[in-house]
């Protein structure tokens, strides 16, 4: 599977920063629809961070806004630096980030009390697929996305039946 930190660098390089921060603003606020870590964001209304992506470059600046991210200007309670694969590495949870902020890879200044209640919130997020899509998907369709997560729970479980190595459909 390609790298996806090469096509999102390759976006981020062409579009203007403000367009970029918006994009990710609007696609995180997506993202954490129906998530755990929406209601717990409120924990951090009216703190800002800033995403310093230093291979890009690229600086970005959000808020918290209750459960959602707005874009901003004012300067940040916190910011994590780093490069964007990395960061991409942190979204797709194939990094640990006390591991990166420990091997340098990952750096955050400012307040310690931000930055460290925003990386708990990030790293005790498990993604929900179907609260994400109770809260995504219009209500005339809920029973279909109810029945269609049941399907999609009954094939895993099925699979998981299956040993390794046996031929099946024969």
């Amino acid at each position: 599977m390609a790298d996806p930190s090469a096509a999102f660098s390759a976006l981020l390089r062409v579009a203007p920063q403000p367009l970029s921060a918006r994009i990710v603003a609007f696609a995180t606020n997506r993202l954490i629809c129906g998530q755990t870590i929406a209601e717990r964001l409120g924990e951090l209304s009216g703190r800002r961070f800033r995403l310093q992506v230093d291979d890009v470059p690229l600086t970005l600046t959000f808020e918290i806004d209750g459960s959602q991210l707005k874009c901003s200007t004012l300067e940040p309670h916190v910011t994590m630096r780093g490069k964007l694969s990395d960061f991409v590495a942190l979204a797709m949870r194939k990094e640990d980030p006390d591991a990166l902020f420990f091997q340098r890879r990952l750096v955050v200044e400012g307040e310690t009390e931000t930055g460290l209640h925003l990386k708990n919130l990030l790293d005790a997020w498990e993604f929900d697929l179907e609260a994400h899509l109770r809260a995504f998907v219009p209500a005339p369709l809920g029973g279909f996305t109810e029945v269609a997560m049941s399907g999609i729970r009954a094939l895993r479980e099925l699979s998981r039946l299956r040993r390794p190595g046996r031929v099946t459909g024969a």
